[in-house]
């Protein structure tokens, strides 16, 4: 469909955005991506373990988020550290068995401990251990997303997620961010179509560019309030509209019963 271009359009376009920057004038604080303590710390380290929050985003894959960002944690209290020269001699059979044992940390141990593994090489040998050089010294957006993506198992949701935190809870500082997209996972995409930004059967290619064409300077400044309408009050089935700030702008909210 030709995105609409009314009032209802940009007052929730607007919304959006005026929600995403109230994200960013917040102070930078402990990002709680667990609910635990030793695992949120440990993923907030960004100047001693910044590795540590790259492996989680790597994680981020057919498993709850709270469990996916859980995994470095889990291999610490297994393998005793996490300290990237702690890593570098693990094989990739090491990793699998670490994620295995004594109970699974994933539920696709396989490929995980070919990603940590691939993973911690990549750290080592382009970064010289320090996974922050990532994304030091204001770097283009671009770069970073692309930085990222050239990590085994982390496509354009995962590059982009990172990215987006690390602008949004971090702090950041990037040359720009045009090139941080909204992660189009299933949160996400059925809340763009719910709100009539796009088709009701729109792939998330066409999500993700709407999502440019709305806010093209920083596309992803709508990710985490899309994703936690999604995850809170516009569920798949029996979605608490009543409840929702934008019901009356959002075409599903606003459609006949």
């Amino acid at each position: 469909m030709e995105l609409l271009r009314d009032s209802r359009t940009f007052e929730l376009r607007d919304s959006l955005v005026n929600a995403g920057m109230a994200e960013l004038a917040k102070p930078r604080r402990l990002v709680p991506f667990t609910g635990d303590g030793e695992a949120d710390l440990l993923l907030n380290d960004l100047e001693g373990m910044p590795h540590a929050f790259l492996f989680a985003c790597l994680m981020d894959r057919q498993v709850r988020a709270e469990l996916a960002w859980k995994v470095p944690s889990v291999i610490r209290q297994r393998h005793g550290s996490f300290a990237i020269v702690d890593l570098e001699p693990l094989s990739e059979a090491d990793w699998l068995e670490l994620l295995r044992n004594p109970s699974p940390a994933h539920r696709m141990p396989e490929t995980m401990a070919k990603a940590l593994h691939l993973g911690t090489r990549r750290v080592i040998d382009r970064y010289q251990g320090d996974a922050s050089q990532i994304w030091i010294d204001s770097p283009a957006s671009a770069a970073v997303v692309r930085r990222i993506l050239e990590f085994y198992g982390a496509g354009p949701k995962i590059a982009t997620m990172a990215a987006n935190i690390l602008v949004r809870e971090f702090h950041i500082p990037m040359a720009d961010y045009r090139y941080i997209d909204i992660s189009a996972d299933t949160q996400v995409v059925r809340v763009m179509r719910r709100l009539g930004f796009v088709d009701a059967d729109a792939d998330e290619d066409v999500v993700i560019y709407a999502a440019r064409e709305l806010n093209p300077d920083f596309p992803g400044i709508f990710d985490l309030a899309l994703w936690r309408l999604g995850r809170t009050l516009c569920r798949p089935t029996s979605p608490r509209c009543p409840s929702c700030d934008l019901k009356l702008l959002c075409a599903f909210g606003r459609a006949p019963a």
